[in-house]
């Protein structure tokens, strides 16, 4: 074709490869433009785009005459790319420019070598909402939200509302945002507010503490190749509820269970209370919102900020911390204070007394506490101690510096009294919650003195029980003037033959293994732990003549 056509109009040199540019002014309706070949090169067509900084704007192509349109951009058109939407035999590209000088967009007919008519447009893109604070849309706190859509390829969409100092304020818009989008908070100075977003592809938005009371902003921008629809709105949620520091901090009545109630409205947000803590009660937290860890995790702290852990107590009275705070979670959450009482006694002077069988727990509730109870021991009887977590030690009331379970390595300790008396109970170890339990298990088996010894007759054989570290069993025996060798079942017990005075030793002679009264008559043998008292040894005892 040696004379192109004249898309221009007075202008015949306007539109053609190297030959200028047709100017396109912005709204440009459809037009018939057309592809040809000039000396037998297929001629591209390019179009001088006039149109606003700043604004999307539409370049539509529609081949008639060949298969699709390929639409290239010159021009400064920002950090977002021009964006290109295909629907059938229509390419749409969407742009924005950032300068004065507008753009170009160069036009090729697919498949390449393809000559024939096309359709061609420029408009605005209109918008929802606007791109920028000045165009905001206004979002009222507890009104309904405002539907909206992210457009296809670049668009911003600018919410604004007011807000308070001090409050907690939900901004968010759900929609589905798999294929992309991004979101921006900025307050009332214009700069941008640094708060965790919400971790979801369905929702954008911001849970955040006001600051600065006044006009904030929240700048939605999607850059994908289909639009989103979404609705946004903005909640406030009210000025924290309790304080986060032991100056702001809620102050709590003393009672036996107190309750503390709180939102934790942001991962960062804490919540402390404070309350008055008397020496020598024990205290805990009950959480009873499990689900939260910030409940579960909740601690009581000095006014130092020194964790004390559960049981917690305290030497001499003063004001202490509970701290509740988020842990990348907000919720609701629910806790109880409770005084589990008063100390169990800090000397044998105020041990407490201790009635029947019945097990009870305790606490030792700041390092070096120690507690006393103490119980009505019958004479011969034999007893089992049992402390869970702590250590426990028996002794005579009367002479508390001897003790009823020395060398006793067992759980279970056991101890007995010759006569009757009370016996202290003293509890020590680690901070903790204990159980301690005492039990009357029955009375001892054989006396625990020569005067008493259990008469055998005429066997030379007995049996019994070392029930205690300090149990002693004596038996009264005759034996013939000539060695007697030790049959024995228990290595825990150990035996020992004297005379009738029940003093004086009778010889053993290691060569034969065997004890040599110096008269026959009546002897008494004694049985008392060897070693450590692992717990209560059953034992059987022969002497045999030889």
């Amino acid at each position: 074709m040696d004379n192109p056509p004249n898309p221009c109009g007075s202008a015949p040199d306007c539109g053609w490869q190297g030959l200028g540019y047709e100017p396109l002014a912005v709204p440009t309706a459809p037009r018939t433009g057309e592809i040809v070949a000039v000396g037998g090169t297929v001629q591209s067509r390019a179009f001088a785009l006039k149109v606003d900084k700043g604004v999307i704007h539409t370049f539509t192509c529609t081949a008639e005459g060949f298969e699709a349109c390929e639409v290239k951009f010159l021009g400064a058109v920002g950090d977002e790319s021009a964006f290109i939407e295909h629907e059938g035999r229509t390419t749409r590209v969407h742009f924005r420019v950032v300068d004065d000088q507008g753009a170009a967009a160069i036009v090729t007919a697919l498949p390449a070598g393809s000559t024939g008519s096309f359709r061609y447009s420029l408009t605005r893109r209109e918008d929802d909402h606007g791109e920028d604070v000045a165009g905001a849309t206004l979002l009222t706190p507890g009104a309904p939200p405002v539907e909206g859509l992210l457009q296809a390829g670049p668009d911003t969409d600018t919410f604004v509302f007011d807000a308070s100092a001090g409050h907690f304020v939900i901004v968010r818009c759900l929609g589905d945002f798999t294929s992309g989008g991004s979101d921006r908070l900025q307050g009332p100075d214009g700069q941008e507010l640094l708060t965790p977003g919400f971790l979801t592809l369905t929702i954008r938005g911001r849970r955040f503490w006001v600051r600065n009371t006044g006009r904030h902003a929240f700048i939605l921008r999607g850059f994908q190749p289909t639009a989103i629809p979404y609705t946004c709105g903005v909640e406030d949620l009210g000025p924290d509820d309790h304080g986060d520091s032991p100056d702001t901090a809620t102050v709590l009545p003393e009672g036996a269970s107190v309750a503390l109630k709180g939102m934790l409205e942001l991962e960062s947000d804490k919540d402390v209370f404070s309350f008055f803590a008397r020496a020598g009660h024990a205290y805990a937290l009950r959480c009873d919102t499990p689900a939260l860890n910030a409940c579960r995790d909740a601690r009581v702290l000095t006014p130092r900020g020194e964790v004390l852990y559960p049981p917690v107590g305290i030497d001499r009275d003063a004001w202490l911390q509970v701290r509740v705070e988020g842990d990348r979670e907000w919720g609701a959450y629910a806790l109880t204070l409770l005084d589990l009482g008063e100390d169990q006694g800090s000397g044998p002077q105020d041990a407490v007394h201790l009635v029947g069988d019945a097990p009870l727990t305790g606490y030792l509730t700041y390092t070096g506490d120690v507690d006393f109870f103490r119980f009505d021991a019958l004479a011969g009887h034999v007893y089992s101690l049992e402390a869970d977590g702590v250590s426990v030690e028996a002794f005579h009331l009367a002479a508390p510096g001897s003790s009823l379970t020395r060398n006793d390595v067992a759980k279970v300790h056991h101890f007995m009294v010759d006569a009757d008396g009370s016996v202290l109970l003293r509890v020590s170890g680690p901070r903790a919650q204990y159980g301690l339990g005492v039990r009357d298990v029955g009375v001892d088996d054989h006396a625990g003195t020569a005067a008493n010894a259990t008469d055998l007759g005429g066997a030379l054989s007995a049996t019994g029980v070392l029930n205690t570290s300090t149990d002693v069993d004596w038996f009264a025996l005759t034996l013939d003037a000539r060695p007697h060798a030790l049959s024995r079942t228990s290595l825990d017990t150990k035996f020992d033959l004297f005379e009738a005075d029940g003093v004086t030793p009778v010889p053993w002679d290691a060569a034969s293994s065997a004890w040599v009264p110096r008269a026959a008559g009546r002897h008494l043998l004694r049985a008392d732990m060897f070693g450590r008292f692992q717990g209560p040894d059953a034992y059987r005892v022969e002497l045999l003549p030889r």
